[in-house]
């Protein structure tokens, strides 16, 4: 049975988008491209408010809520002033926002090889690990001892070996790092024969 791992990662801390504190530049929010966020910050009876996103007024929110769909990877500045009845401002707030992109990992993963020198499954191919030059694996036995490690990008797949010598059927834990900000995967290979 092969598995296949569709993974969307999403990168950093997601926050309720509340600008809790006067005057100061709070705690970051990391978003995906093409996410809706609402921020507000705490509302004064009769105030109006207006936000900014870089310097540019968002018309349409005079409230102490404000809806955003991010769909441009950036880091953007959000701000907020409040007007009081009385036509007072009170302090900018502000908001960093970065914006990425979800990173997506396709990878093929076989569960079993069968590396018996007879030309079929006799080393452990992983699909579409070529689109990450930087991926090195690892390969750990029942006891969490390493028993192989891949060169950067997998150029030679796992033959079922271990410092030259056959390892015996059983199965095997990896881990895969792909180098590039994702979540390592992990995962079990078995060897049979």
């Amino acid at each position: 049975m092969i598995k296949r791992y569709p993974y969307i990662l999403l990168f950093g801390i997601v926050l309720s988008g509340a600008f809790r504190v006067a005057g100061q530049v709070t705690m970051s929010d990391n978003v995906c491209i093409g996410h809706l966020r609402h921020y507000n910050v705490d509302s004064n009876p009769g105030s109006t408010y207006t936000w900014w996103i870089d310097g540019i007024v968002q018309s349409g929110f005079t409230t102490n809520e404000f809806v955003h769909t991010w769909n441009n990877s950036s880091t953007y500045l959000l701000e907020v002033q409040e007007r009081s009845p009385d036509g007072c401002l009170g302090h900018v707030r502000s908001l960093c926002v970065v914006v990425t992109a979800p990173i997506y990992i396709d990878l093929t993963i076989p569960e079993a090889f069968s590396p018996n020198s007879d030309l079929i499954n006799d080393v452990w191919n992983i699909g579409n690990i070529e689109a990450y030059p930087k991926a090195e694996i690892i390969i750990y036995n029942r006891w969490g001892q390493s028993v192989w490690r891949s060169e950067q990008g997998y150029p030679q797949p796992w033959d079922g070996k271990s410092n030259g010598v056959n390892l015996p059927v059983d199965s095997y834990h990896y881990v895969i790092d792909l180098h590039n900000g994702s979540k390592q995967i992990v995962g079990f290979i078995t060897i049979v024969k």
